[in-house]
């Protein structure tokens, strides 16, 4: 009896202890904003932590321990989160975001994305506030490619949209 009360404590230990072990200590994204003249569009790739999306999605949604997957409605769910969250406007308009998919590696998942911008970047500005609503320390790096020029943007947590380089 005794010798299964200590295996139930040390697997309830394990448990305990297994999602702190696991997690990161820091919360980033990092974003690649392109610009592609000969179709006209801004291809978006955005990678960050697999797990902080899922908790994103779950606190958003209200569906307890959403998972990524390729399942129509977590892509549809996916892509009203980024959307909201990834807002590229060429002045007053916002750029229509479509999903094109995503690929999980390990611990990181990447989103591909893109919106069509027929005019280019001439007046846009972009605001970036992926997972501000999980993590106050949470960075999302920009990185920008638009007509042969490459510059990045860092965004935290209370920033307003910046201007596209």
């Amino acid at each position: 009896m005794k010798q299964t009360i200590r295996i139930v404590s040390l697997a309830l230990i394990v448990i305990a202890v297994a999602p702190v072990a696991f997690a990161h200590r820091y919360h980033t994204s990092v974003t690649r904003l392109e610009y592609k003249s000969e179709d006209r569009v801004v291809e978006i790739t955005v990678q960050t932590f697999a797990d902080d999306v899922e908790a994103a999605l779950s606190k958003r949604s209200g569906v307890r321990n959403v998972q990524l997957d390729v399942d129509s409605k977590t892509n549809a769910l996916l892509l009203q989160y980024l959307s909201s969250t990834i807002v590229l406007k060429n002045g007053d308009d916002k750029l229509e975001v479509e999903w094109i998919g995503m690929e999980l590696k390990g611990h990181s998942v990447w989103f591909y994305l893109q919106a069509k911008a027929p005019e280019g970047l001439p007046k846009a500005t972009l605001s970036n506030n992926l997972l501000f609503d999980l993590f106050t320390d949470q960075i999302n790096i920009v990185n920008v490619f638009n007509n042969g020029k490459k510059s990045s943007l860092t965004f935290k947590r209370g920033d307003a949209p910046k201007a596209v380089p």
